[in-house]
């Protein structure tokens, strides 16, 4: 195999890998999201006294989101450290691969996704904040 041949297959690997990450982080934001609302819903049609399990298990997938995001946070700058590894290498053997605009698209996605989750977990934290005064 020749350096461009392996160097190609670090890339798609990489991006593959990222592309998986993305994938699976949709799932899990797609599942938190509806089991907080479903747990809003009903907090929102009981009695106080009766929402207390459904405010625990909320606060238990609030606190589940925010673990998340800092998991995502850590998974995109990884991502975005590989793709700057491999982009130096490509440079350094003076070789120019699409494959690793695919992987920036990627970054790119799983960075904006990020940054969305972290954006909508500080609201949650702003929202309990409200709620306590």
């Amino acid at each position: 195999m020749t350096e461009t041949e392996e160097l190609g297959a670090r890339i798609e690997i990489a991006t593959r890998n990222v592309k998986e990450d993305y994938e699976k982080a949709l799932g899990t934001v797609g599942t938190l999201k509806e089991k907080m609302n479903e747990l809003e819903q009903r907090i929102g049609h009981k009695k106080p006294e009766e929402a207390t399990k459904d405010a625990a298990s909320l606060r238990s997938a609030i606190d589940s989101l925010e673990r998340f995001t800092d998991s995502e946070i850590s998974k995109s700058k990884e991502a975005w450290k590989k793709y700057e590894e491999l982009k130096r290498e490509c440079e350094s053997g003076a070789l120019t691969l699409n494959q690793l605009d695919e992987l920036r698209i990627m970054c790119k996605k799983t960075e904006q996704l990020a940054a969305d989750l972290l954006c909508y977990s500080l609201g949650l934290i702003r929202q309990k904040s409200t709620e306590k005064s």
